[in-house]
């Protein structure tokens, strides 16, 4: 595919991530993939890959970590970035936020006790809300983030490579009330969110690709808001969206804040064919 080009029909397309892009709960799970990776068909990259007309490889996964993008199997699946090649046209990854436990210092934060217990993902996600484990987490995320840049470049080195932030969560003005937080929990989450979006940018520095700032974008669509692109605490159902992760809306507009991204890179009005 000519990247300078605003016809994307047929270019081969890998999804990386983790469940704020393999969207748990959401639709129906794709075929072939494992139960636990949370992977349906109205995540924003099969959104995209629709809409585009793609080649889509996803190997987006629930609880994922830069460790499973690199060298990691997780749930019997290869790591993710063993789906790259060097023919791949365009790569998008959401990753990092297992890395420093932000689902799941959220769901501790402001889900009832009972659901909390059953409902975070894992030991290791408790472990890293220890403040000396997090700390240090938080310390190598960048770095971690940015081999994931240059491991995606060392693969598809023709890619266009976008790394899409993760959705605003958690109101920004300190002012507003998140139900089932205390002030200083909601401060505690927000902070996370930007080292997220710190480490989003180093990855992309790392890669010479960019940024789908979607954080910034999705300030005013926080769980509880008034259009929410996530949702808030609640206690979650079998086979039902996950608490804290984005809703549909959310994925819709992040497909299209990169169909829009992409149509900003090849200078056109649209990410439709021209």
């Amino acid at each position: 595919m000519n990247r300078a080009s605003a016809d994307w029909t047929g270019a081969r397309y890998v999804a990386l991530g983790s469940s704020f892009a393999s969207a748990p709960g959401l639709g129906t799970p794709v075929p072939g993939s494992p139960p636990e990776a949370g992977r349906t068909d109205v995540n924003y990259p099969h959104l995209l890959a629709r809409q585009l007309q793609l080649s889509l490889t996803d190997v987006t996964s629930s609880g994922a970590t830069t460790a499973d993008v690199l060298w990691r199997s997780q749930y019997g699946q290869a790591p993710q970035a063993d789906a790259l090649a060097a023919d791949t046209d365009l790569v998008t990854v959401t990753i990092g936020g297992n890395d420093i436990g932000f689902a799941a210092y959220l769901m501790a934060a402001g889900l009832p006790p009972l659901a909390r217990l059953k409902h975070l993902p894992s030991l290791e996600m408790l472990k890293a809300l220890a403040p000396a484990v997090l700390n240090r987490r938080l310390a190598l995320l960048p770095a971690a983030m940015a081999s994931v840049g240059q491991l995606i470049r060392r693969r598809s080195p023709n890619a266009v490579v976008l790394f899409v932030e993760y959705l605003t969560v958690l109101p920004l003005d300190p002012h507003i009330r998140v139900a089932g937080m205390k002030p200083a929990q909601a401060a505690a989450g927000r902070e996370l969110a930007v080292h997220l979006a710190l480490a989003t940018e180093a990855g992309a520095n790392a890669t010479g690709g960019s940024v789908v700032r979607v954080a910034k974008a999705s300030a005013d669509h926080y769980a509880g808001s008034e259009d929410p692109w996530t949702v808030g605490a609640f206690v979650p159902t079998e086979g039902g969206p996950l608490p804290y992760h984005p809703n549909q809306a959310g994925h819709e507009a992040v497909a299209q804040m990169i169909q829009d991204h992409l149509a900003r890179l090849t200078g056109t009005d649209s990410g439709q064919p021209g």
